[in-house]
């Protein structure tokens, strides 16, 4: 049998060491980009964490809100023939009353012990806590009672209507309108 001639193989010289290089290089910058990728996914986690906490504060705020709210329109309800001692603008001191659960009080003393009990319970539950309360201008018969918080991002801000006080700069207001005698 013939042999076949094959054609001579020759043989290239590899320059492994430029393409090592090379290949390091693109390595390197592929992890370098999937840092970058895994830093922004978890700073992007971080920011959502933190706006999720926020908003679940403000909620907080606005529940005591609204819960002190209730629970004043009900001594209001209560003592319906006083309601009118119950007014009250924003900022203005509460006195000190008898202590109404103790010993029996008249009506006017228990306006005073429900503002106290109001006051004790905003101040210790809301940061800078305030309330207002007053006769609607609009409507009869109607009151409202406004709570404030101390929020600097003024996330929940209610409008001013029927002759309601003004939410302050850098607060929060809760407002409830109510018929006393209903």
């Amino acid at each position: 049998m013939q042999q076949l001639n094959r054609p001579p193989t020759h043989r290239r010289t590899r320059q492994p060491k430029q393409e090592s290089k090379n290949q390091q290089g693109i390595a390197m910058l592929e992890a370098l980009i999937a840092c970058f990728i895994l830093t922004f996914g978890v700073l992007g986690l971080l920011w959502l964490h933190q706006q999720a906490l926020m908003q679940q504060r403000q909620q907080l705020m606005r529940s005591v809100a609204m819960g002190v709210a209730d629970d004043l329109a009900e001594r209001m309800r209560m003592n319906n023939s006083q309601r009118a001692m119950y007014a009250k603008p924003w900022g203005s001191a509460t006195h000190a009353a008898p202590n109404c659960t103790a010993t029996a009080c008249t009506r006017e003393a228990l306006v005073a012990w429900d503002w106290q009990q109001l006051q004790e319970s905003i101040q210790s539950q809301l940061p800078e806590g305030d309330a207002a309360v007053f006769a609607l201008t609009d409507v009869a018969h109607w009151w409202g009672i406004v709570i404030a918080w101390r929020d600097a991002n003024e996330n929940y801000r209610t409008d001013t209507t029927s002759g309601t006080p003004p939410c302050s700069a850098q607060m929060s207001c809760w407002r409830l309108f109510f018929r006393p005698d209903r």
